[in-house]
């Protein structure tokens, strides 16, 4: 019964650790853009620098506890005796460190900053965003709409 459970655990956090958000996706928008009212602007792309976005700090913690309980587990099953309860606690430790790790590698994922020059009244706009899945890197001197509000994105033309 304790090995079950204890292997229960294991493939849990197996299993929740990866299974972070995918940033490079427009099909998908997080739930505080529904009903937001934006602006959409016409512009040219004039300066494009390469970002790594790292994930937030809750991916991160869910991580850390979750390769805590697995490293803990392990722990429990491998111990014995009197070094038991030193071998749960370093396993936590372990497990902790990798769940965190995995959680904050496994997660970043590609972007750009992007400055975009409108077309009227030539304002001068900056967005951070992912490189999206089936746009790729946007280059200087892309023409494009930049949505602001609600999560603001820049996007070539005829996307």
């Amino acid at each position: 019964m304790k090995k079950t459970i204890v292997a229960f655990v294991l493939a849990a956090g197996l299993l929740a650790v990866p299974s972070c958000t995918n940033l490079g996706s427009l099909g998908t928008v997080s739930a505080n853009q529904v009903g937001a009212v934006g602006e959409v602007i016409t512009g040219t792309v004039t300066n494009a620098r390469n970002v790594t976005i790292d994930t937030d700090s809750s991916t991160k913690n869910m991580g850390t506890v979750l390769g805590a309980a697995v490293g803990a587990g392990a722990g429990q099953l491998l111990g014995g005796g009197s070094g038991r309860v030193a071998s749960t606690v370093g396993f936590g430790a372990l497990g902790a460190l990798a769940g965190r790790g995995a959680a904050k590698y496994g997660d970043q994922t590609q972007g750009q900053v992007l400055t975009i020059k409108a077309d009227k009244g030539g304002r001068t706009y900056n967005v951070t965003q992912p490189v999206y899945d089936g746009v790729g890197y946007i280059p200087v001197g892309t023409h494009g709409t930049l949505q602001l509000g609600g999560g603001g994105k820049f996007l070539p033309d005829g996307f």
